[in-house]
């Protein structure tokens, strides 16, 4: 992209941003409050979750405080059914419905989409981003591309941050655990008066190399994080309201290797770990946003505007004692601004429009032997225009709830030379293409909303990369060459379910059925006697499957003297095909069945979850050619209690896969063996 148009897209982002601001003063009508009882995800828009014809789950702050889980792929992981790929060395891609996000880089090149309050989380990696600041997690599974665009094929996970609602106050605490781990917090927020209110967290926490149940010590699996970011409000009136929040994330990890035993060059798994060897990664993130919301027309308008700086950095490091000789470094920058406005037309009509403008550079970088070097991938640019419309209908006194909803999105898209280095026979080019995204969503309500039956059907896609559509260069003898006729990857998924919700229980079913199109596939071949690598559209798949999920109050059903609850997930996936060859997916588990049981009385809290994944297809690199094999199936329990002290203290203690169980979410990424947390806080 030239200098100019990117002066004159970044200045466009800017003003339309900050536009809402220049009018928080001007209108005179109140502003929606947010209650607790609503989500906001599925429709862009604060509904009952009765009232969507889609399903949102909703992972609260006290499940998350009781969860032992450190980041939000850990909570995930424990929660939610899905496809979840933890690495060690803080790596890991969530999972939903057969597609994940993409936890290297890019998250627009995933296939499932991590928001923060509304707007891209500038990453795909779960474990980059801490819960510490988390207030709810709100989660979507299905096509969501009509209202977010690229990579909301399997689904969107917005991250919902707190904003210092309530009394003024704070807490400082620390946690000691095994394997040396270590964590201190110190957080603050409420209301410092009736129109300005915050909420500020900074941590630091790590772990020494951990232990699996079966191999003994994972050599160089070390962690270190440092976490600081906030969120500040003020409120002009009942009817305006700005947020300027933030966070940053300073993320070393560690990353172990099997030993080579027989000399190859190839680790060999399910062996040893090796010693004298430690590469490690920087995953630095961060994120600054502002947010304005306003009501116009006695509250029948309300108006929603974002401007959002988005950070992402991956560093490597080749295990050299000085960590500058050998690396290589991707760093993401991200502009973007969003605004919507719903408009009540009627008591029974909400219509919702809006637009997004975003823009992305990403420079790489690459040393060895403190010798700058030209990068493995070239830098890119990537420029989205997107209006999206939304048509929400509630019919026979709200007894049917209608939704459709359509996103087009423009892409222009272009490499750049590398910040270190020069590409051989490097050719700049840029391309561009648009798509558009449809939803139909209906849900009616029986019973005094005892029952309710729901049925959805959409398209969600994922955008080519930069280098997939406009790569023109050689490198280490290879030549790669972007194919400008590529179509997005695409999804069609309908999903027909119903909710019983009597009393203290409520029980969800549902099926699904997807089709896979246009898979993005890499292709290697001669040109010319020259090693070519490009790309090309192919690879359909259909993936259905079904969705269980149960939430019990049972201390209510039993007139129990203590707090007792039950909920449990369960996804069991039928299919899962690769039409051209007829063999399965890889990474999609057969099912996952995750549950948990919550029991409190007076100061006293505990929580018990257990997980459960069957086995999955996986690739097997151990040698070339590469093959597939089966990854079985592996369980594990985690429990946490609570005891609150003289009202302002709290202890709080883990004991973490508390069967000592050999837990495999990747095949060779064993994770730690049975560990324990304890805690201490105090709350002022």
């Amino acid at each position: 992209m030239d200098t100019t148009r990117r002066k004159r897209c970044t200045t466009l982002v800017v003003t339309l941003g900050l536009l809402p601001a220049a009018v928080a003063v001007a209108a005179d009508q109140p502003v929606v409050q947010t209650a607790e009882e609503m989500v906001v995800t599925a429709s862009r828009t604060e509904e009952r979750p009765i009232d969507l014809p889609m399903d949102t789950q909703v992972i609260g702050r006290e499940t998350i405080e009781q969860s032992g889980a450190t980041t939000v792929g850990e909570l995930l992981g424990t929660h939610v059914t899905g496809h979840l790929q933890k690495y060690s060395g803080m790596n890991t891609a969530v999972g939903l419905r057969g597609f994940r996000t993409e936890a290297h880089g890019e998250d627009i090149a995933g296939h499932v989409l991590l928001l923060i309050d509304g707007h891209r989380a500038g990453t795909g990696n779960a474990a980059k981003i801490n819960l510490d600041r988390i207030e709810r997690v709100e989660v979507i599974k299905g096509p969501s591309s009509a209202l977010y665009g690229s990579a909301a094929m399997g689904g969107v996970v917005n991250l919902i941050t707190k904003k210092g609602d309530g009394p003024l106050g704070g807490s400082i605490g620390g946690e000691y655990g095994s394997f040396d781990s270590y964590k201190g917090l110190l957080s603050a927020g409420g209301e410092v008066n009736e129109r300005f209110r915050f909420h500020a967290t900074t941590s630091t926490e790590g772990i020494d190399d951990y232990d699996d149940p079966t191999f003994g010590r994972v050599y160089n699996s070390g962690e270190e994080k440092t976490n600081v970011g906030g969120n500040f409000v003020y409120t002009f009136s009942d009817r305006h309201e700005l947020r300027l929040g933030g966070n940053y994330a300073d993320l070393m990890g560690e990353y172990p290797d099997w030993q080579d035993l027989d000399g190859d060059f190839n680790p060999n798994p399910y062996t040893a770990y090796r010693r004298d060897f430690a590469p490690d990664t920087d995953k630095s993130n961060g994120y600054t946003d502002l947010e304005y919301n306003g009501d116009f027309f006695a509250g029948r308008v309300h108006w929603k505007g974002l401007v959002y700086y988005l950070y992402d950095k991956n560093q490597y490091n080749y295990g050299q004692i000085d960590k500058d000789a050998d690396r290589s470094k991707q760093v993401d920058e991200s502009l973007g601004t969003d605004h919507q406005v719903s408009w009540r037309t009627s008591d029974w009509n909400t219509l919702l429009t809006g637009f997004t403008l975003e823009s992305m550079e990403r420079e790489s970088s690459a040393w060895m032997e403190y010798a700058p070097q030209t990068p493995y991938s070239p830098g890119l640019d990537y420029d989205n225009q997107a209006v999206f419309v939304q048509d929400s209908l509630d019919l026979l006194d709200n007894r049917v709830n209608l939704i459709a909803a359509a996103r087009y999105d423009r892409f222009e898209m272009a490499t750049e030379q590398g910040e270190t280095g020069e590409y051989e026979g490097f050719r700049g080019r840029s391309e561009s293409y648009d798509h558009v995204s449809p939803k139909l969503g209906a849900s009616v309500k029986f019973f005094d909303e005892m029952l309710r039956l729901r049925a959805n059907i959409g398209e969600g896609f994922r955008s080519p990369t930069a280098d997939q559509l406009a790569a023109d260069y050689r490198h280490w003898g290879t030549r790669y060459v972007g194919n400008p006729d590529l179509d997005p990857e695409t999804s069609q998924t309908y999903d027909l379910g119903f909710d019983l919700f009597r009393g203290p229980l409520t029980f969800k079913a549902g099926y699904f059925h997807t089709d896979f199109e246009d898979k993005i596939m890499r292709q290697s071949f001669l040109d010319s006697g020259v090693e070519t690598v490009s790309f090309t559209n192919g690879g359909d798949a259909e993936i259905d499957g079904f969705e269980f999920g149960l939430e019990w109050d049972a201390a209510a059903t039993l007139e129990l003297p203590f707090g007792a609850s039950f909920w449990s997930n369960m996804t069991v996936n039928t299919t899962m095909e690769d039409e051209e060859t007829g063999e399965d997916l890889t990474y999609i588990s057969d099912y996952e069945l995750k549950s948990g049981l919550n029991l409190s009385h007076g100061d006293l809290g505990a929580q018990l979850t257990h997980v459960l994944v069957g086995p999955q297809q996986v690739d097997n690199y151990d040698r070339y050619p590469y093959t597939t094999s089966e990854l079985g199936s592996f369980n594990y329990w985690d429990l946490t209690l609570r005891c609150k002290i003289a009202g302002s203290w709290e202890v709080k203690a883990s004991v973490l896969n508390l069967f000592d169980q050999e837990v495999e979410w990747v095949r060779g990424y064993l994770m730690p063996e049975r560990n324990y947390r304890i805690g201490l806080t105090y709350t002022f």
